[in-house]
């Protein structure tokens, strides 16, 4: 009665698996903003243990002046990528010691300085940064002499003059707690996707008459919505009027029951669902168990229509009724859907089946 070969070689249905997702699409958002939360904090967390207090910074524009009547590919050397390196190499860094204080040292120094240029060959910009300002201060001072001094020694450059100098000013740190909230959800809405993804591509519920025809080789009667949709019952009618030829001798079994509501107990669900059905077709005597002498009388009558639930992730207890019934040799007139969603199956079908 499984279609093996056929079922596990089916397509993936996507219109239905985004329908699904549309019914959790609160539980994606829930898990962005929760993950967006659990990066920012973390970011935050993070940036207070490593933080090494407030720094001062003291920035410099020098002017240069090269010497291009004797070397006119100076630039080329003394450029935006080298200079950086250059202001810590030891020439500039003990000139510069040889103004400072004793207390001051070479490693201090050179972790204090930075160097770039913005653009303009000519215009180099220092960054004296130390987190006692008072320092920050007199490592910037003693540059301008230093840097002085290096130019004479080198004959490629002419002068460097000090063009302007700021004030003593907090480095304000940038904070990019939004951009780890921001890249946290993004994590967290990616993971949940694929989650739901693999979640859906692996359910083996009955959602749609296709789960179940392309899964079995027994006719399906018809869907059953929440809100008694007439499309459906007219269907099933039917179909019911069709497929079940005799007045009488039919019999409903449940595969399994969907109770998702603290409304009725199973019994009284049960009969619910009869009585429903039993309108349809008048040869419909009544709901039978798959124990005991149920099982006699299943193989005495004329068939069994079994109910199945809507999506209640019971497909695996489905597939065991079913060959429970095979072995036990009672006739299967086909399956009827029940407790069906109905927006769900609006939006699928594209048409009012459901409403």
């Amino acid at each position: 009665m499984k279609k093996n070969n056929e079922y596990m070689q089916r397509g993936i249905n996507w219109k239905k698996i985004w329908l699904l997702y549309w019914e959790r699409i609160w539980l994606v958002v829930v898990i962005s903003i929760f993950t967006a939360m659990l990066a920012a904090g973390f970011y935050r967390v993070v940036t207070a243990l490593n933080s090494e207090g407030q720094f001062y910074r003291v920035s410099s524009d020098y002017y240069i002046t090269f010497n291009f009547d004797e070397y006119e590919n100076s630039v080329d050397y003394y450029n935006a990528y080298t200079w950086d390196n250059i202001l810590r190499d030891d020439p500039i860094v003990d000139a510069a010691l040889e103004s400072l204080p004793k207390d001051y040292s070479k490693d201090e120094v050179k972790a204090s300085i930075t160097g770039e240029m913005l653009g303009d060959y000519r215009i180099l910009t220092v960054h004296s940064t130390h987190m006692d300002p008072e320092r920050a201060q007199t490592i910037a001072d003693a540059y301008e002499l230093s840097l002085e001094l290096f130019a004479d020694k080198i004959e490629m450059l002419d002068t460097i003059e000090l063009w302007s100098k700021e004030e003593c000013v907090p480095v304000e740190e940038a904070d990019l707690t939004a951009n780890a909230a921001i890249l946290g959800a993004l994590i967290g809405l990616v993971a949940a996707l694929i989650i739901c993804s693999i979640h859906y591509v692996l359910d083996d519920s009955i959602y749609l008459e296709s789960d179940f025809t392309e899964r079995f080789n027994i006719p399906f009667l018809g869907t059953l919505t929440r809100k008694g949709s007439d499309l459906c019952k007219q269907e099933l009618k039917d179909n019911l009027s069709y497929l079940l030829k005799e007045d009488h001798g039919y019999y409903v079994v449940f595969a399994s029951m969907n109770l998702d509501t603290e409304k009725y107990t199973e019994t009284e669900k049960q009969q619910l669902l009869l009585d429903g059905i039993q309108t349809l077709h008048n040869g419909i005597e009544g709901t039978l168990s798959l124990q005991g002498k149920d099982l006699e009388t299943l193989r005495a009558g004329n068939g069994a229509i079994l109910m199945l639930p809507w999506g209640s992730k019971n497909g695996n207890v489905i597939e065991k009724a079913i060959a429970f019934l095979v072995k036990q040799e009672c006739k299967i007139m086909g399956a009827v859907l029940y407790d069906a969603d109905d927006k769900f199956l609006k939006r699928y079908y594209n048409s009012r089946k459901s409403g």
